[in-house]
């Protein structure tokens, strides 16, 4: 990973834990300006935990700009997905907890991303019925809340060791999103008894490969 971009992400989150607001805006305008001029690199980190983390506090901010803030959120979902593939329990399930953060917590950055992964790219804007194929199952729900929501549910299944993820999160207000976020998908999941599980899990599991096709379209584009 480039040097000064890891110096960047080493004093960003070393700011964000000493509670140091100036400091981690400092890093973390460096970090987003980088991939302004470098979107590609995104793909190729040997820490993408660690940006990710970066891109995701730095969505508390008091952002006018909503496109920031979408940025933000989709190259903080990069780095988390990329995460995933990771052989060490620890990345993978704090990776998927902050997935779920991201889709649940902070969804109103990550939701034209979702609706757009959601479309058929063949469909025509001008036909009232390819308005309703969108190329997912029948039994998709249409509300993109509940798209995101069974998304969170897949990730969370995911999760290898579900009862030490939390301890992932050395920020207490982290810890506490976290678990917040958890119980919401597992409550608003049961509510839903007319999916099954397992389905909800496969539903969830479709759109976040949606999601992960646009955003690697998306960097090849720019």
């Amino acid at each position: 990973m480039n040097s000064q971009l890891n110096f960047n992400a080493l004093m960003a989150w070393t700011a964000f834990g000493a509670q140091d607001y100036a400091g981690l805006e400092k890093h973390g305008r460096e970090i987003y300006n980088f991939f302004v001029h470098n979107p590609g690199e995104i793909l190729e980190l040997d820490n993408p935990l660690l940006i990710g983390k970066v891109f995701q506090v730095c969505l508390g901010f008091q952002e006018p700009d909503e496109d920031v803030q979408e940025v933000r959120a989709e190259n903080a979902f990069l780095c988390f997905s990329q995460s995933l593939n990771s052989d060490k329990v620890n990345v993978h399930d704090e990776a998927s907890a902050r997935l779920m953060m991201l889709l649940i917590r902070d969804q109103r950055h990550l939701k034209n991303k979702v609706e757009q992964s959601c479309q058929n790219e063949l469909s025509s804007p001008y036909s009232i019925l390819d308005m309703y194929d969108s190329g997912l199952p029948n039994d998709m729900p249409m509300a993109t809340n509940t798209k995101m929501l069974f998304t969170a549910y897949y990730l969370y299944n995911g999760i290898i060791d579900k009862l030490s993820v939390s301890k992932e999160f050395v920020n207490a207000n982290e810890k506490r999103a976290f678990e917040n976020v958890r119980s919401h998908v597992i409550d608003n999941c049961n509510q839903l008894a007319k999916t099954s599980s397992s389905r909800k899990i496969e539903l969830g599991n479709i759109v976040f490969n949606k999601i992960c096709e646009r955003l690697h379209k998306d960097i090849a584009l720019l």
